[in-house]
C-alpha cells in the first residue's frame, strides 16, 4: 500500500511539472523551472526518507525499489536520451569545424590555448585539495574497513596504453563505447582530407558541405528538443538520490565530507577568478550556465551532460561552435579539475596520513605531477574519479583499499564534482573563445528569458 500511495503521489508531482513547463512556459524562464524542478524532487525524496526511516532496512529496501522504478524510469531514461545525442553531435560538429576555413586557421591556436588552460587548472586544483587535506589532517585517525584489505582498485594499464587506445583504431567501435577523444580524432582526419580533396575537386566536395551542414543544423535541433526535457529528468533524479542516501552516512567520514565541500567551493571560486581575468561577468555566467551545470549535478556525469554543455555555451554564452563543441568535448573526459585534480590529491594525502608517509616537499611535488599526468592519462574511460585515484595512488606507492571509506557518501560528493567539472569546462571555453576574439557578446549579456523562448521556439 506504501509503494502504491507513494507512487500516485509521484505521478500527481510529475503531472505538476508538466504543467509548470507547458503552461507557465512564457511567465517562468526556463533555468528557474529547472531549479523548482530539482527542488521539487529533493523534497519529495526528503520527505520519503523521513517517513520510512523507522522501518526495517528490508522492509525499507523493498518499498524503494518498487517506488523508485518510476522516478529510475524517468531520470534513467532522460540521460540514455543525453548519451544518444553525444557521438553524433560531436563527430558532425567537429567535422563542421574542421571544412569551415575561418574555424580551420584558428584550429591550432585553440587546442593550445584550451589544453594549457586544463592542466593549469588541474594543477590548482590538486593544490587546493593538497592544502585542504594537509590542513585538517585527514585520514589520522581513521582505521580500514574490515575486508577491504586486499582490494586493489580498478585496472588501469598505464599511460601509454591508455593512449594509444584511445586512437581510433576502430572508429565504429570507438563510437559505440562513447570514446569522445577517439570520435574528435576521426572526425578531425575526416575534415582534414575532404579540405585537401576540395582544393584539387571543389564541384565533388560542395555537396558534401552541403551535407555536412545540414547534418549539424539537424543535430542542433535535436538537442534542443531534448534539453526542453530537463526539468522531468532533474526532478525523478534529484528524488531518487534524496530517498536512497541514508543521513547516517555522512557522520563517519564528516572530515572528508567537509573537505571536499570547501575544496569544490573554492575552486569554483577559482572559475570565477579566471573570469573576472578576462573581464567575463562571473554572475551572468552562472546564471546562463544554469541549466548545465543543474543537468551535471543531478547525472553526475560530464559525459551524459556534454549535449547540454554545448548548447549552453552556444546559445546561452554566446560561444563560437567550434571552441564550444572541442573544448567540451575535451572537458567531459580529460583535464577534470574535481575529479582527477581535487579528489585524488585529497585521497593521496588522507591514505599518506593512514600509511604514516611523511607528507614532505618531494612527496607533493611528485604527487602535483602524478596527478596533472594522470588527468590526461585516464580520457574516455569510465569511472573517471575511480579511475584517477588508482593512477595516482599507485603512482605515490599508496594502497587503494582505504578508498573503500568514503564510498558510503561519495555518490553525493561526485554530483558537486561533476558540477565544478562541467563549470570548469565551460569556463574554459569561455575564456578560450574570448581570447580569440570569437565570442558573441551581446549573446552573453541577452537577457535569460529571451534566450530561453528562442531555444523554445526552435525545438
Amino acid at each position: 500500500m506504501e509503494s502504491i500511495v507513494w507512487i500516485a503521489i509521484i505521478l500527481v508531482l510529475f503531472a505538476g511539472i508538466i504543467v509548470l513547463n507547458v503552461k507557465f512556459k512564457k511567465n517562468i524562464a526556463f533555468a528557474w523551472r529547472v531549479v523548482i524542478s530539482t527542488l521539487i524532487g529533493l523534497a519529495a525524496g526528503i520527505i520519503y526518507q523521513v517517513m520510512f526511516s523507522g522501518y526495517s532496512a528490508d522492509t525499507s529496501a523493498l518499498i524503494t525499489s518498487q517506488v523508485t522504478q518510476v522516478t529510475t524510469l524517468i531520470g534513467d531514461g532522460f540521460i540514455a536520451l543525453l548519451r544518444m545525442l553525444v557521438v553524433p553531435l560531436v563527430f558532425i560538429a567537429i567535422l563542421n569545424v574542421i571544412v569551415n576555413q575561418k574555424e580551420q586557421a584558428n584550429l591550432g591556436k585553440m587546442t593550445i590555448r584550451t589544453v594549457s588552460l586544463f592542466v593549469i587548472t588541474v594543477a590548482v586544483a590538486a593544490l587546493i585539495g593538497i592544502g585542504l587535506a594537509m590542513a585538517f589532517n585527514l585520514g589520522s585517525g581513521m582505521t580500514l574497513p574490515v575486508g577491504t584489505e586486499g582490494w586493489a582498485g580498478k585496472e588501469y594499464k598505464g599511460i601509454v596504453d591508455t593512449i594509444i587506445g584511445l586512437l581510433p583504431r576502430n572508429p565504429i567501435a570507438a563510437m559505440a563505447e562513447g570514446n569522445v577523444i577517439a570520435v574528435v580524432i576521426f572526425a578531425a582526419f575526416i575534415g582534414i582530407a575532404t579540405n585537401k580533396v576540395d582544393k584539387k575537386y571543389p564541384e565533388l566536395i560542395a555537396p558534401v558541405k552541403t551535407l555536412i551542414t545540414a547534418g549539424f543544423k539537424i543535430m542542433t535541433r535535436l538537442t534542443g528538443m531534448i534539453i526542453q526535457l530537463i526539468p522531468y529528468g532533474v526532478f525523478a533524479l534529484m528524488f531518487n538520490l534524496a530517498a536512497t542516501q541514508g543521513f547516517s552516512t555522512f557522520q563517519e567520514i564528516a572530515t572528508y565530507f567537509v573537505v571536499m565541500l570547501i575544496g569544490l567551493v573554492l575552486l569554483f571560486a577559482v572559475h570565477m577568478i579566471i573570469l573576472i581575468s578576462r573581464g567575463i561577468n562571473p554572475v551572468k555566467f552562472v546564471l546562463n550556465a544554469a541549466p548545465a551545470l543543474l543537468v551535471a549535478f543531478t547525472s553526475s556525469s560530464s559525459f551524459g551532460t556534454l549535449p547540454v554543455t554545448i548548447e549552453t555555451l552556444e546559445d546561452r554564452m554566446g560561444v563560437s561552435t567550434g571552441v564550444a563543441n572541442f573544448s567540451a568535448s575535451l572537458g567531459s573526459t580529460m583535464g577534470m579539475n574535481a575529479c582527477a585534480g581535487l579528489f585524488p590529491a585529497v585521497l593521496a594525502v588522507m591514505i599518506a596520513n593512514m600509511s604514516g608517509v611523511a607528507i614532505d616537499l618531494p612527496f607533493i611535488f611528485l604527487m602535483l605531477v602524478v596527478i596533472v599526468i594522470g588527468s590526461f592519462g585516464i580520457a574516455g574511460i569510465p569511472g573517471t574519479a575511480s579511475i584517477a585515484a588508482t593512477v595516482v595512488l599507485g603512482g605515490l606507492g599508496l594502497p587503494f583499499a582505504p578508498v573503500a571509506l568514503i564510498w558510503p557518501i561519495d555518490p553525493i560528493i561526485d554530483m558537486g564534482r561533476t558540477m565544478v567539472n562541467v563549470n570548469g569546462a565551460m569556463v574554459i571555453s569561455t575564456v578560450v573563445d574570448k581570447s580569440m576574439g570569437l565570442m558573441d557578446q551581446e549573446k552573453f549579456n541577452e537577457p535569460n528569458k529571451q534566450k530561453d523562448n528562442e531555444v523554445g521556439a526552435e525545438a
